[in-house]
This record gives structure tokens, sequence and C-alpha cells, in this order.
């Protein structure tokens, strides 16, 4: 009993310790899977409309498009080009997310039915039709039974009998036809939206009859203007309430993006003196021995920047200072050297002769340098061709409709830079007509030269190029002469009052979005908006090579997403309140001086009178005016004789005086009008469709690639 009761008077304490036991537990496992919640939330690279995107499925889509780009193209891919495809893919992957919502939202749906008709029915997307592993190599048409085969393979389960390496080359096109699918699926659901909003979207009568008249009507006129700019702005007075008012007005236009702001010093990694010096007296002393040497060839590729082509060439595809030089110099002599740009050159005339200056060549290529394992096809081709049928016929047939063999016109040089001397000089040699076999060490060509331009003269010329480009001395120097500004002005102010005494050039107060490829079109300069992402107000970054600068910022602050604020737009605004003020005040003098003729209102207006010509009410632009529609507006209610204004525009005050007005004669066909009109209206939507930009605007989407990139 005495234990209950200590129990009874203890029971507050007992209780007490329970319950931080259990808030214990439920803490610790919270952090626990909290950790991977907060880790998961990192790992978004955006969340459109509360949906989101991994990194993974970033990952996994731009690597698909970066092997697609690789194999398209047959080449590395720069920075810049990975940053486009970055955006390319993220544009790609938002615009899934929303045009299935709305889809969804509207009640589309791409039924199973109607999925299958697309990839292996009656009614095969076009885009597949396209791809040429699945079109019949005779006849270039769509097969499908190679499609339905394809993809009984690539979709199987089972690749056991495939070897290793075919099982990946396996697992790699299917992750591409996978993508190819999804695509096919997205663009069918976007074909479905745009379709709703070009139905919905329908030219009416009024509006067809409204735009021909834009049209239908154009005049001649005689104007003068007073441009606001000749109005001191100090005579003109504008108040912060009557900014604040604009700005009410035109908040919409002014939303920004979130934004860094970023003061940065670019340095260019350009040659000094000293190594100018350099090349110039490296180049020189080979002067002698070019003039001297019996194989002009070694020298030139042991020294030059560029190999010796050994090709004549004639004197039209010559520039005009190796023009003059080779039409004035004897053999063996030197020109040079001289400086273009940043590079030396150095030519010598080393030999002249009377030519073709090129020849129109049919081809026919085998792979392989044995001649004699083509022996009996070549012959039988020439047998064909020398009986009566075309070469270019007889090279279709060989190549299954790949190729009728036609070069084209072809100089010494391309073929030299192409193939190889023996081969260029052959070719050169050969008889019009007459086939010709010729093998190089890319296989054994049967060709024919069909035609050749006549003798010309023709000049073979060594040439040594030495480009200047910065040393290792060079560029140590501007490293650390940068560097070295760092750290003698390591704060905000006195990085940019410092700058010029030092003799850089500090640009301040720049904006850079969080994912914009570069700054100032410096390529590879997104590591630095990547330090700015993650640094801290004050901040100054390390010094950057970007392309051929060295960079170093310094953060000024950042700019929230949403509407520019009033301070940083006010100067605009009262560019415009100046600007209405000069035209009500010169309309206001030019009205009290009672003027009753053009020429008047140019004296009192210090303008000259300016003719116009062939305008409509749709003109964009009116020569000597640019882009103000009252102009347009005001002629066309106008009457020929009458003086009209003055009148306000954008930059200007104007006086019109009309000389001419026409009607189109053409009747009013409303059918055609519409239909016109609902053309250029579905090409619009199109333009909006195909990047979304309709649900992009409505659409809550956070970006967070710059935690990434």
């Amino acid at each position: 009993m005495a234990t209950l009761e200590k129990i009874r008077s203890k029971a507050g304490l007992l209780v007490g310790i329970v319950g931080l036991a259990l808030f214990a537990f439920i803490i610790g496992d919270f952090l626990q899977s909290g950790s991977t919640f907060f880790r998961q939330s990192k790992e978004k690279v955006a969340i459109v409309d509360g949906q989101s995107i991994s990194i993974q499925d970033f990952q996994r889509e731009l690597e698909i498009a970066t092997n697609n780009y690789k194999s398209r193209m047959g080449a590395s891919i720069t920075e810049e080009q990975q940053n486009q495809l970055r955006q390319s893919v993220f544009d790609e992957l938002v615009a899934t997310i929303l045009l299935n919502n709305q889809s969804k939202e509207i009640g589309f749906v791409l039924g199973k039915d109607e999925y299958t008709d697309l990839i292996m029915g009656d009614n095969i997307s076009p885009t597949i039709k396209q791809i040429s592993i699945f079109q019949n190599p005779q006849t270039g048409v769509f097969d499908r039974n190679t499609l339905l085969q394809f993809i009984q393979v690539i979709e199987s389960d089972d690749w056991r009998m495939y070897p290793a390496d075919v099982q990946q080359q396996l697992l790699s096109q299917r992750e591409s036809w996978m993508n190819l699918k999804k695509n096919i699926a997205d663009q069918k659901l976007l074909n479905k939206f745009s379709t709703l909003l070009m139905s919905s979207i329908v030219t009416n009568s009024l509006d067809a009859k409204a735009s021909f008249n834009d049209n239908a009507v154009n005049v001649d006129f005689n104007i003068v203007a007073q441009l606001y700019s000749m109005i001191p702005d100090n005579e003109i007075e504008v108040s912060n309430s009557e900014i604040s008012k604009l700005y009410e007005l035109r908040k919409n236009n002014f939303k920004q993006e979130h934004a860094r702001i970023i003061n940065f010093i670019a340095v260019n990694i350009v040659p000094s003196e000293a190594d100018f010096a350099d090349i110039s007296n490296r180049i020189e002393n080979l002067r002698d021995e070019l003039a001297n040497t019996a194989n002009p060839m070694d020298l030139i590729n042991d020294n030059s920047d560029e190999t010796f082509i050994d090709a004549y060439v004639s004197e039209s595809r010559l520039s005009n200072e190796l023009k003059n030089f080779a039409t004035t110099a004897s053999i063996g002599n030197i020109d040079g050297p001289s400086l273009t740009n940043q590079t030396y050159n150095m030519h010598k005339l080393l030999s002249v002769k009377q030519a073709p200056d090129s020849v129109k060549v049919n081809q026919i290529m085998f792979p392989g340098t044995d001649e004699t394992v083509y022996k009996t096809t070549i012959d039988s081709l020439i047998k064909v061709i020398k009986s009566g049928k075309s070469f270019n016929e007889v090279a279709s047939d060989e190549t299954n409709g790949q190729s009728d063999g036609d070069m084209g016109w072809q100089t010494e040089t391309s073929l030299v830079t192409g193939v190889d001397v023996k081969f260029a000089n052959a070719l050169f040699d050969a008889k019009v007509n007459e086939p010709l076999v010729v093998t190089s060490p890319y296989g054994v060509h049967l060709v024919q030269i069909v035609e050749k331009t006549k003798p010309v003269k023709k000049f073979k010329i060594g040439t040594i190029k030495m480009e200047v480009t910065p040393s290792q001395d060079t560029y140590n120097k501007l490293y650390n002469d940068l560097n070295h500004y760092v750290s003698t002005n390591n704060n905000l102010e006195k990085f940019k009052s410092a700058a010029a005494e030092a003799g850089y050039f500090c640009m301040t107060g720049v904006p850079i979005t969080d994912n914009q490829a570069n700054i100032s079109n410096i390529e590879n300069s997104r590591q630095v908006i990547r330090w700015a992402n993650s640094s801290k107000k004050g901040a100054i970054s390390e010094v950057f090579e970007c392309q051929n600068f060295f960079i170093v910022a310094a953060l000024e602050g950042q700019i929230k997403a949403g509407f520019r604020s009033l301070s940083d737009v006010s100067e605009i605004l009262k560019r415009e309140i100046i600007n209405e003020k000069k035209g009500a005040k010169i309309i206001e003098n030019l009205k009290s001086k009672n003027l009753t003729s053009l020429e008047d209102y140019a004296e009192a207006m210090n303008s000259t009178i300016q003719e116009v010509k062939f305008v409509t009410f749709a003109t964009p632009r009116i020569s000597a005016i640019g882009i103000d529609p009252i102009v347009n507006a005001q002629a066309l209610a106008s009457e020929v004789g009458q003086l009209t204004g003055p009148f306000a525009g954008n930059n200007a005050v104007y006086v019109i005086s009309l000389t001419n007005k026409t009607s189109n004669n053409q009747d009013y066909n409303e059918v055609s009008q519409k239909m016109q009109m609902n053309m250029q209206n579905s090409y619009k939507i199109m333009q909006f469709i195909q990047d979304l930009s309709i649900l992009k605007d409505k659409a809550n989407i956070e970006d967070n690639r710059s935690r990434f990139y």
C-alpha cells in the first residue's frame, strides 16, 4: 500500500519521464526519416505545380539527350552546347508535367489503343517512319515489318542469347526507344491541345473586315517632327506621386526573375609585347633556311602552325596579299615575315605551272587498299560504263541508291587535303570521261573526270604561319597581378574603387539569374555564376579562368523574384512622364501660334519636311520615324490637303499633311479573309504551344537547377 502511495505521489514525474522517452523515440525516428526528407528535398531540380523533378530523372534525360546529340553530330560537346541541352531537357520535363496536368483537367486522354496505333498500328507516327533503320534500304520507304522486328527484340525480357557487349548496346537502344515513345505520346497530347486552342480561336466577320480595312487604304504624306530631346529635362517637373501612380499602371511590365548583382573584372588573356617579339625573332631566323632549303615541306611542317599543302592554286583563289606576291615574284623568292592580326606569315614561291583550276569528279569507293580484291567488280563496272550507262546510274546501283557518285567540282587543294597528293595528281592528269582506278589510304577509288576547266596559271606556295599566343610567363603575370589586386582590395568598396588606378575596368551592378549560362558572352563563365549562387553579400571570388579571360567577381547583393521595385524603375517611368509633359508643352506652344501651313510648322519646330509613302494602318515601321502607331492612325484618318496635328507620339510631336490616299480596288472576300486570318492565328498559337508559354505563365515553377550546375 505504501508502495502504491509512493507511485501515486510520483505519478506526475513518471508521466513526464515516459513522455520524454516517447518524445525522444518519436523525434529520433523523425530525425532519421527527416534526414531522408531533407536530402530528398535537396535532390529536386524543380517543383512544377507541386510535382517534383528529381536530379536523378533530370540527369537520366540529360544523358539520353547528350548521347543522341553526340551520335547525330559525331562530335564532342562544348560547355555552351551542354548548357543548351540542359535548358532543352528542363523545358521538356516542365512542359510534360504542365501538359499532362492540363490534359487531365480538361479531359484529354491518350488511350491505350490510340497509343499502340501510333507506335505499331495502322497510323504510325511520322517521327518513327522517318528513322532510317525502319526504312527499306532499296526504296527508302518505311517498312512496318522491320519496325515490328525491332520492337520484338528491344522490348524483350530475355537477351541471354546475345553477347555482353551486344546486350549493353541493346540496353542503350532501349532507353532511346522508350524516350522516343514518351516523346511521341507527349507530342500527340500537344497536338490535341493545340487543336483545341485553334478550334476555339476563330476569326469572326468583324475581325475579318477590320483586318481587310487595315490594308485596304494606303496614304502618302509629308511630315515634320519636333523631338522631345530638344527640350532640356530640367525644364520639366515630375513629382514622386506621379511616378508612383504610373508604377501601379505599369507594374506588370516589370516582372523579373531572382537574380544576384555582381561586380566583376575580366582580364583578357592575350600575348604581351615580349611574346610578339619572341615569335618575330623565331620566324625571322627561319628566313634564310626557307630560302635555301631543298626540302621546304619538312621545314614548314616542323615550324608552321599549319601543315604544308602540296598543291597548286590558281590566282583567283589566292588572298590579295598572296596574289600580289605570287604574280610578281620569281621562283624561290621569299615574302615576309609579316604580321596579320596575331599571326606572323612568311611565304616562298616554290613553283608555277599551267593547269586546270578544278575538275568535276564522279567516284565509287571500295574499302581496303588491295585493288586486286575488287578487280573483277571494278572491271565489270568499267565495262558497263563504257557500254553507255552513265557513271551516276552505275554508282546508284552499286550503293543501293545511297549515292550517285557525284563529288562535284574539286580543286587540287580540296583533293590533297581530303585524300592525298597522289590522288589529286591522278585525277588532274586523267582523261575526261575515261574511268580510272586509284588507290589511297582510304580505299580503292573508281573515278571519272566529267569535265575540266581551261588551263590557267597556278602557283605552289610554301607558307610558315606562327600565331602569337600568351606565353607561360605572360599567363602567370596576368593571373598573379589579378590575384594580388584581389588580396589587397578585399572588400566590396575597395574592389570597385581601386580598379581604374590598377589598370582594370570593373563592371558594376551586373544582374545574373540563377540559371544564366554565361556572363557577358564569355564562354565557360558559368562557374562564376555558380560561385555567386552559393556566396553571401560582400564576398569576393577567387580568380576564375573562363575561355580566354581571367574573371574575379564581388557579390553586391540580390534581387528577389517578382516585380522590380519602384526605386529600380523610377527613372524609366520618370522618362515616360517627362516625354508626355514635353509633348503637351510643345503642342500648347504650337497651337498658340495659329500656324496654317506645314512650312510654318517646320520653321516653328526647327525641323524639316520629310516625305513618306505607302503607309497603311498595319505598316509596322515608317521610314524616318520608326515605330509610332499614332502616326499611322492619324494619317489614315486625315484627308488629302488637310493639316493634321500637332499630336504627340512616342518620341516627338508631329504635324502631317496628306498628299495622296489610295483605296485597294480588290473586292472584299470574307471567306478568304477569314481563312487567311485563321492561318495567321494558328501560326501564333503554335508558337505559344511549342514552349507551352500559355501554361508556364500561370504555373508555379520552382527552379533549383542552380544547386546542381
